[in-house]
């Protein structure tokens, strides 16, 4: 594929590839840093759907060439079949680059989620299906199948504030999913049975000193069963929903 360069104008900047990964403050001071100094890096340019001729990859870039002043930029132009065939591409490419925030995480799994939807399910297993699904986002976002469970709660039942609160960083997932919790428990929507202090405290002796002896287990086994960083990331949503 033959990098071409282009007027800036002509490139269009569209949802929901312009939101997919927020531009960072810093990212974005280093780039035009350099760019000041060294011009455009053709080695690095800008990804761009040719029948479309909307920005795919390379919006730090772009904003940092388009503030500088700069008329003529160098490009990549690929074809897609569609938006999603399009979407799924950029998702790739940032995904292999660095290690997803919860706020990134919260803003693909949406799109990602709306994807999956349009395509035709091969049999009606719906519990087979979101099972399968929960594992798949989270092998794809390169997170724990809880995460992404909590996720889901967050983008379907959470409100507006809480969301927006996760997509800017101000809330974790796990807080926003406790928050909801929280909410649907003191408007009675959601129920628990209530105990004895002494039926709880034996209850949860027993509880964890089962997963103590689990934990154990499992690094004796090598984490041949379950990935010790799967452990220590459930552990990590354990303690984060204490906290919050």
């Amino acid at each position: 594929m033959e990098v071409t360069e282009i007027d800036i104008a002509d490139i269009r900047i569209e949802r929901p590839f312009s939101i997919f990964f927020p531009i960072n403050d810093d990212t974005l001071s280093a780039i035009r840093i350099d760019m000041k100094t060294n011009g455009f890096d053709a080695g690095f340019p800008l990804i761009v759907w040719k029948e479309q001729k909307i920005l795919v990859d390379g919006h730090t870039r772009y904003i940092s060439a388009r503030d500088m002043g700069v008329t003529r930029v160098p490009v990549l132009f690929k074809e897609f079949e569609n938006e999603d065939d399009a979407v799924l591409y950029a998702f790739h490419i940032q995904r292999n680059r660095r290690n997803l925030t919860d706020d990134n995480i919260l803003r693909c799994l949406e799109v990602l989620d709306k994807i999956s939807a349009k395509k035709p399910a091969d049999s009606p297993k719906p519990r087979a299906e979101k099972k399968e699904s929960v594992e798949r986002m989270a092998r794809e976002l390169g997170t724990s199948k809880s995460k992404i469970e909590k996720a889901r709660k967050i983008i379907e039942e959470g409100s507006e504030e809480i969301r927006e609160a996760v997509e800017s960083g101000r809330k974790t997932i796990n807080k926003a999913y406790n928050d909801i919790k929280t909410q649907q428990r003191d408007s009675g929507e959601l129920k628990g049975a209530t105990t004895t202090g002494l039926a709880s405290d034996a209850r949860y002796n027993k509880t964890l000193k089962a997963l103590h002896s689990e934990i154990l287990f499992l690094r004796d086994e090598g984490w041949t069963q379950i990935p010790r960083d799967r452990v220590l990331s459930d552990l990590e949503d354990l303690i984060a929903r204490i906290d919050g």
